[in-house]
């Protein structure tokens, strides 16, 4: 499957979305080149669930970060 560039926004929104909703922050350390998605309601879930469920869409796209970290939204 061919890999899509979406921009962290873009991402970040997809991501919520698999969660169920549409509250969300991106937060970009260029330096360290980490990306931050905080998503709201996400400690209601367990890692494994959050890995299971993130993993196909974080799996298809093309970053330049090296790390992309989701955290829950308070």
């Amino acid at each position: 499957m061919q890999e899509e560039e979406l921009s962290p926004k873009e991402l970040a929104k997809q991501l919520a979305a698999v969660f169920g909703t549409d509250q969300y922050e991106v937060t970009e350390d260029s330096f360290r080149e980490i990306l931050f998605i905080r998503i709201k309601g996400l400690d209601t879930y367990p890692e494994q669930k959050i890995e299971e469920l993130a993993g196909p869409l974080l799996g298809e796209i093309e970053s330049d970060f090296e790390e992309i970290i989701l955290l829950n939204l308070e």
